[in-house]
C-alpha cells in the first residue's frame, strides 16, 4: 500500500473516531436521566405567615394568576456557601408566565405576561432542599400568586404555602404530604376565602 493511501486509510479512521466520541458524548449528555430525589431537606424559618385573606392581599406587592413553564428539575436553582462551604442560602428561580394580574405596584406594567419569580426551595443531585416544607410550583398549574419584592429587584413567593393557590384544587403539590388532617383544612379554608375574594369559584 502506497505511503497515500496509507494516509487516507488514518484519516478516514480518524475521522470516523471523532466522530464516534462525539456521537457518544452527545448521546449520553441527551439520556442521562435526572436523579430522583431521595432526601428531603426541610429547613425552618422565621416568616411571617398570614393565615387572613385581607392582611395577605395587603401586605403582597404583586399578586398574579399564572403558572411555571418548566419543570422543577430544569428550573435555575441556586445553593451558595460560605468559605468553608458551608451552606449559606437556596432558592429556585422559576419563569412563569402570567394570565391576569390582580394587584400590582405603579411601576408594573400592565400587559407583562412573563416574570422570574424567587421559591423557597432547590434541588442538588439527589437531595431537594426546602423552607418551611414549601412544595414547588408544579408545571403548567394555574395558580394564585402573592408576590414581594427582595432587596435584590426579583419578585419572591411569600407566605410559604399559604402563597399559592391551584385553581385545580387542592392537590398533593398544595401541601407537603406530610400534612396533618388540621394543615389541610387550613389550607382548604384559607384557599376558600381566596377564589371568593377574587371572584375566582
Amino acid at each position: 500500500m502506497s505511503f497515500f493511501k496509507k494516509k487516507m486509510v488514518l484519516v478516514s479512521l480518524f475521522v470516523i473516531l471523532v466522530i464516534s466520541i462525539g456521537a457518544i458524548a452527545y448521546a449520553s449528555g441527551q439520556s442521562k436521566p435526572d436523579l430522583p430525589i431521595h432526601k428531603v431537606v426541610n429547613l425552618s424559618a422565621n416568616s411571617l405567615t398570614f393565615h387572613e385573606i385581607d392582611k395577605l392581599d395587603a401586605f403582597a406587592e404583586l399578586i398574579v394568576i399564572g403558572y411555571a413553564t418548566e419543570d422543577f428539575r430544569d428550573r435555575e436553582h441556586v445553593i451558595t456557601a460560605f468559605d468553608d462551604g458551608t451552606m449559606q442560602s437556596f432558592h429556585t428561580n422559576t419563569n412563569i408566565k402570567i394570565d391576569r394580574i390582580l394587584k400590582k405596584p405603579d411601576d408594573f406594567p400592565s400587559d407583562q405576561n412573563e416574570l422570574t419569580i424567587i421559591e423557597p426551595a432547590s434541588v442538588e443531585g439527589d437531595v431537594k432542599y426546602t423552607v418551611n416544607d414549601y412544595v414547588e410550583l408544579q408545571k403548567g398549574d394555574t395558580s394564585v400568586l402573592f408576590l414581594m419584592k427582595n432587596t435584590f429587584g426579583d419578585y419572591g413567593l411569600i407566605n410559604d404555602n399559604l402563597g399559592k393557590f391551584s385553581l385545580e384544587g387542592i392537590t398533593q403539590y398544595s401541601v407537603p404530604q406530610s400534612s396533618t388532617a388540621q394543615v389541610l383544612s387550613e389550607y382548604e379554608i384559607f384557599r376558600d376565602s381566596v377564589m371568593e375574594k377574587y371572584d375566582l369559584n
